[in-house]
């Protein structure tokens, strides 16, 4: 038996999916809920509504599912349902680090609800939504309002981004991204992407580390549809001295200098055509299982007079379904090498499929990359 084989389906424990952890329990606590905020309110028949196709939903479906029964159950007007969504929830929880895990969810089907109740009432909408997302995040309900009440919820986000909680703040940033991943475009934000700017602008030195990581996710969306803007925001942001400034850049900046791009690489002191040497380009193994793991080692060499500081990535090439090709940059680490000697570097890769990543048999490639130059690439094959 090969010892380093990795272990078939049926070896494998069974992990719980993910959208198991929002159930019919998750549907009893938001009924309970409801009902003691509201006395019209069915609990009995919301359930049994929750519970046509539930089995058979994702995570994500689940949630909308509920959203839209409670939408359908909660009373008319929508200011009154929107008040019993607050309610049911009642006082934020203190902001916490903390994971919160699926459990958090059970307060994900009140912030779609909101947008499916309130957009015809969206300054009550939308002050629901700003106290319900201390709850759970609502960057993806106030999408839909984004898209009807432009002016009005831009500049109630506008208001937003000097709320004293932090999770508000962090809406304002987070839901108006361009590229928000899993959430519905929204064509004004493709179209002016300066609308985001001046959101962002507040809070790249917001004083909690999540809301700047969101302004700094924020800009990078821009890099990727507008490299001169990206960059002219950058180099205001480097000016200011913000708090914990060089990480918020440089999670703004990872799309431009994954890319090689001179002027982003030129706003951290990295220099594009660096006269690095690449020695020793080795892969623990030429032929790697799906479901496996594969390691590559290297040195780089400079021979200047003194230590030059590099951002050292590598690429992957995967195959694909149709014979191409698809590469993906990871990071790897900024480094100093010192002059005269070689410094070693090694990475670790898995190819464990995923729901947001497949896998296919076939030839398989890995670059070394400094300052965003590819130096040199090795093969392997990577096998079902």
């Amino acid at each position: 038996m090969n010892q380093h084989a990795p272990p078939s389906a049926a070896d494998r424990p069974a992990y719980p999916a993910l959208k198991d952890g929002f159930n019919s329990a998750t549907v009893a606590w938001i009924a309970g809920r409801l009902a003691a905020a509201e006395p019209r309110f069915d609990a009995g028949a919301f359930q049994a509504r929750c519970a046509q196709g539930f089995d058979a939903l994702s995570l994500m479906a689940r949630v909308g599912h509920v959203a839209r029964v409670m939408a359908q159950c909660l009373p008319r007007p929508p200011q009154a349902a929107l008040q019993a969504l607050v309610r049911s929830l009642g006082p934020a929880p203190p902001p916490t680090r903390e994971p919160q895990g699926i459990a958090a969810f059970r307060a994900a089907p009140h912030l779609q609800c909101v947008a499916e109740l309130g957009l015809e009432v969206p300054e009550a909408a939308l002050d629901a939504m700003e106290w319900l997302t201390c709850h759970f995040s609502g960057e993806f309900a106030i999408r839909a309002f984004l898209a009807r009440h432009p002016g009005l919820t831009h500049e109630r986000m506008r208001r937003w981004c000097s709320h004293p909680d932090p999770r508000v703040r962090r809406l304002a940033s987070e839901g108006s991204r361009p590229l928000l991943p899993w959430a519905a475009r929204v064509p004004l934000l493709l179209e002016d992407l300066r609308l985001g700017v001046g959101l962002i602008d507040a809070l790249a030195g917001d004083p909690d580390e999540v809301v700047r990581r969101s302004a700094a996710n924020h800009l990078n969306d821009i890099s990727r549809l507008d490299a001169a803007l990206a960059l002219e925001v950058a180099r205001r942001w480097h000016e200011r001295a913000l708090p914990d400034g060089e990480r918020t850049l440089r999670q703004a900046m990872r799309t431009l200098v994954k890319a090689g791009h001179p002027q982003a690489l030129a706003l951290f002191g990295f220099v594009p055509d660096a006269p690095v040497q690449l020695r020793r380009l080795v892969l623990d193994e030429p032929h790697v299982p799906i479901g496996g793991r594969l390691r590559l080692s290297f040195e780089l060499a400079h021979a200047g007079p003194g230590p030059l500081v590099v951002c050292v990535d590598y690429a992957v090439t995967y195959a694909s379904a149709r014979g191409g090709a698809r590469r993906k940059v990871f990071k790897g680490q900024v480094s100093e090498l010192p002059p005269g000697r070689p410094a070693s570097f090694s990475y670790a890769r898995d190819f464990t499929p995923r729901s947001t990543r497949r896998l296919y048999p076939g030839e398989h490639a890995i670059e070394v990359l400094v300052n965003g130059r590819p130096l040199g690439r090795a093969r392997f094959e990577l096998r079902a």
